[in-house]
């Protein structure tokens, strides 16, 4: 694929195929009750598990139907299932959908996991009563299908959660820009592998664009979060302590953090 070609699904698939989320950070093998456990440690680092409760409302959805678009390991829709939801797992890759079966086994709980497609989801309309989707929309090529998918699964008044990369975001706008003038790194490359070197796709997105892109919801809320050292530009990473960043978290962070109702 040249630099100037648009990414396919299949380049996004092959990647995570070969890099499950936050594999090559875990020093256990994949899918072992330590790798489960070390993954959980570090998602709560930036999310801690009081904030995931209130953010996906795990105790409200009790034998309800939840759906997690690109369900990585599992980590979201095993705390659903621990609460009595009836969970459904999509992930692109064959390894992520794996993964999530591995940790529902372990843990003793019933989930259903299929390997597809954001932008076409297997799945008929007006099903789920929640559908989340954290960390995903971002790398697939069309985003525009898969927002629309997840409306069309999506009950009247379900509600919608998600995570994106964030446009005004201290790092996009200021460390990425520095990083080009210094190394020469273009913009776009740098979103591309927040998540690794060789990711074909990465993208950013403003609370306006969002609330663009969700036409169709109602009550659309959004706010940032996470925002730590080393997302400064230098040498300010390593001179501001992160105490003054705090603040500035939910306005500047990297995480743009999406909630919305069908209409």
């Amino acid at each position: 694929m040249s630099p100037a070609s648009p990414p396919r699904l299949s380049d996004v698939r092959s990647f995570w195929e070969r890099h499950p989320v936050a594999a090559a950070a875990i020093p256990h093998p994949t899918g072992s009750p330590e790798y489960f456990r070390c993954y959980d440690e570090l998602r709560e680092a930036n999310e801690s598990p009081e904030f995931s409760a209130r953010l996906h409302e795990y105790a409200g959805f009790t034998g309800r139907a939840v759906l997690d678009v690109g369900s990585g390991n599992g980590y979201v829709l095993e705390r659903y299932a621990r609460c009595g939801a009836r969970t459904v797992g999509v992930d692109l890759t064959s390894a992520g959908a794996s993964l999530c079966r591995r940790r529902f086994a372990l843990a003793g709980l019933q989930g259903s996991f299929v390997q597809a497609s954001a932008e076409s989801l297997p799945f008929p309309a007006t099903i789920f009563d929640a559908v989340c989707s954290m960390g995903v929309i971002h790398h697939t090529p069309r985003p525009e299908r898969a927002f629309a998918e997840l409306r069309r699964v999506l009950r009247p008044s379900g509600r919608l959660i998600l995570m994106l990369y964030h446009r005004d975001s201290i790092l996009y706008r200021l460390r990425f820009p520095a990083m080009k003038l210094l190394r020469g790194w273009s913009i776009a490359r740098q979103v591309d592998e927040v998540d690794g070197s060789g990711n074909p796709k990465g993208d950013v997105y403003s609370a306006g664009e969002i609330r663009t892109a969700l036409e169709g919801f109602t009550e659309v809320e959004t706010w940032a979060g996470l925002l730590q050292r080393w997302m400064l530009p230098p040498p300010l990473h390593r001179l501001v302590p992160a105490r003054l960043l705090r603040p500035l978290e939910r306005r500047f962070g990297w995480f743009l953090y999406v909630k919305a109702r069908r209409s």
